[in-house]
């Protein structure tokens, strides 16, 4: 059904008059995008892609979710109308109007190689607009999306809400756009002191471009196309989430205590590198996490027409620092595993690093959680921010955090972690709150379980 055609039909119906909105996303797998003003309220629309890793191998069904809800109450909005399209590099994949009468909509993308005129649709056709609906509010469309690696354009104007007969008018309607990513994995083995290893690079982003691995440097390198538009960058959400795969053989990297990493020549630190060596036996893969902030920061120090991010990675050299670590368990059975510099000392930024685990030993990815470190009289001195305004914590996508914390005075020093959450689909549930102590001279730590007034009061535990 062409837009032309949908919007001659509507004009017969109620017209709800309203100020267009336009809200953004880029480069997620799922988001909450920000409210737009809808008649006598403002809402907000859940988009979410799943499975949530996805690559251009993954096999089996993809499913695109929508909701639209009110922003303030969180209630979802029924009977609305999605006129979606789906585009990728400026072609066209998809443009069809979809119905749903609980206000949740789920389409069953069969991705398959069709022109945007061939698109198939089942499902039902409700009465007053024309688009596709079902009972369960379940559709299945075989389409050519979400089918190659990429960055996948989706604009969702809403159309009606409340009531099957209640639309906008269409040059109105409320509009919502968000890119979302399928994964490209590119593979290369590379010659390092005489002896062959195979790497991978996940982008989830979009695909990668120029690998290349120096070995009298040790340092690989590759890049893919970004827009580095500072005004639309400003204007939506943006994540970036690249992955480097080593075999733990490759012991310059495996082994390394510490690496350097650029973006465009800006220096990655902090939480935006994170090393992973527990997801894959016999692997360490090492994540670049960018942020929107990250992002903005790195865009201020690009050269004029830059359009590609260009990434670079190298192990330093020398002695590896001693840690020492101790485990916080939670009830659930899960636990964080704190783990600092042994040489733990008053008056030094000391690097700290929290990883999450369940009660298999797994790591416990997508985990929101928060900290709080206080000195032996009690008095915080430090304590995490939350990163989404909506949600209390602060989000691990893959389940690992890293500090830096300075210590004024020698002592014992308790740190208190409140887990709220883990999971994609479980990011309101709050899963345990425990604390353990360390000693600022010594180096030495323990976990209990004690419930903090502070976390009981703010969390609602």
């Amino acid at each position: 059904m062409n837009k032309f055609a949908i919007v001659i039909f509507s004009l017969s119906l109620l017209i709800i008059s309203h100020i267009p909105s336009y809200v953004y996303g880029d480069g997620l797998t799922q988001e909450n995008l920000p409210p737009a003003s809808v008649g006598d309220r403002d809402a907000s629309l859940f988009i979410k892609i799943s499975p949530p890793i996805l690559t251009k191998d993954t096999v089996g069904d993809k499913f695109l979710q929508l909701r639209l809800f009110d922003a303030k109450t969180g209630e979802v909005i029924k009977h609305t109308s999605f006129f979606i399209t789906v585009e990728k590099d400026g072609k066209l994949l998809m443009r069809n109007l979809f119905h749903t009468h609980s206000g949740d909509l789920t389409i069953k993308i069969q991705s398959e190689d069709l022109d945007v005129n061939k698109v198939i649709v089942y499902g039902d056709q409700e009465p007053f607009q024309g688009g596709w609906t079902s009972t369960n509010d379940q559709i299945t469309v075989k389409a050519p999306v979400l089918l190659d690696a990429g960055l996948y354009h989706f604009n969702i104007e809403i159309f009606g809400i409340d009531n099957d007969r209640n639309i906008f008018i269409p040059s109105d309607a409320p509009s919502f756009d968000s890119w979302l990513s399928v994964g490209d994995i590119f593979d290369e083995t590379v010659s390092s002191g005489g002896t062959s290893y195979d790497l991978s690079v996940t982008s989830y982003y979009d695909k990668v471009k120029n690998f290349n691995y120096d070995e009298t440097k040790k340092t690989v390198s590759f890049s893919m196309p970004f827009n580095w538009d500072v005004a639309r960058l400003q204007s939506q959400n943006v994540f970036v989430h690249e992955e480097i795969h080593f075999p733990t053989s490759f012991k310059e990297f495996s082994q390394a205590d510490t690496y350097t990493a650029t973006v465009n020549g800006f220096p990655v630190t902090g939480r935006m590198l994170i090393a992973d060596p527990y997801s894959l036996e016999n692997t360490l893969i090492l994540h670049f996490l960018l942020s929107k902030e990250n992002i903005l920061d790195i865009a201020k120090t690009n050269k004029p027409g830059a359009n590609t991010m260009e990434f670079s990675l190298s192990p330093n050299t020398g002695l590896m620092t001693d840690k020492n670590s101790f485990d916080v368990k939670f009830d659930s059975g899960a636990f964080a595993r704190v783990q600092y510099d042994s040489k733990l000392v008053s008056g030094e930024n000391i690097p700290f690093e929290i990883t999450f685990f369940d009660k298999d030993n797994k790591l416990l990815k997508w985990t929101t959680y928060g900290y709080r470190i206080e000195d032996s009289s009690g008095t915080t001195i430090y304590e995490s921010q939350n990163t989404n305004p909506n949600s209390p914590g602060v989000l691990l996508t893959e389940g690992i955090d890293k500090h830096e914390f300075n210590f004024k005075s020698t002592g014992t020093y308790k740190i208190t972690l409140a887990l709220f959450s883990h999971g994609l689909d479980n990011l309101q549930t709050l899963s345990g709150i425990s604390s353990g102590t360390f000693d600022v001279g010594t180096g030495t730590g323990t976990g209990s379980n004690q419930i903090p007034s502070w976390i009981k009061n703010n969390a609602g535990y």
